[in-house]
């Protein structure tokens, strides 16, 4: 037999450290979640007992809805708002757009029909606009000649100049009798 063997530096013990001397409660781990599990489903049913309460009394607080209000699952009537402005008016300008540039019919019975803008504007410069044959009642309208604003009631002529202003010689307007030229700006004739 041999001897037991002996280190050499002696006996391997440290009597300043040790292992667990008890295992973890299991106790003490199931209470926790019993605890943790009573606690979640007790503030489950708080919360659901508090949102209950609170529908209560917004119901309450609701107004009383007017009987001439529409059903909320009914349309209001006409006229809307526009739920889909952008096409709409894409709509609107297709729409526009075919009258200017098509033919169609304002009153069969009366043979009033319409014509694609284009034929029209030639057809205005072919023939030309109406004008008012003879001279018109000389207490109505004006004698001076047009200066941009309202024709006051004269018919003009497609292309002819306006006569409407008797001129003097060197084309000059006439004055009425008695009447003096008006001064230029600075003393000037």
């Amino acid at each position: 037999m041999s001897a037991p063997h002996v280190h050499p530096h002696g006996e391997l013990h440290n009597p300043d450290t040790a292992h667990e001397s008890a295992d973890i409660s299991m106790r003490g781990i199931v209470s926790f979640v019993i605890l943790l599990t009573v606690v979640t489903i007790g503030m489950q049913g708080a919360m659901y007992v508090v949102f209950r309460v609170l529908a209560r009394v917004e119901a309450a607080a609701d107004p009383e809805v007017s009987p001439l209000a529409t059903p909320a699952n009914e349309a209001p009537p006409e006229p809307r708002l526009q739920t889909t402005p952008w096409a709409d008016l894409k709509t609107l300008r297709a729409d526009e757009a075919s009258y200017l540039h098509g033919y169609g019919w304002i009153d069969q019975r009366a043979g009033v029909a319409r014509i694609p803008i284009d034929r029209a504007k030639a057809l205005l410069l072919q023939k030309g606009l109406p004008v008012r044959q003879g001279t018109v009642d000389p207490s109505e309208g004006t004698s001076l000649a047009a200066t941009g604003e309202s024709t006051g009631g004269r018919n003009l002529p497609a292309g002819g100049a306006d006569m409407s202003t008797p001129t003097a010689p060197g084309g000059a307007p006439k004055l009425p009798q008695g009447a003096e030229a008006p001064k230029k700006p600075g003393g000037g004739q």
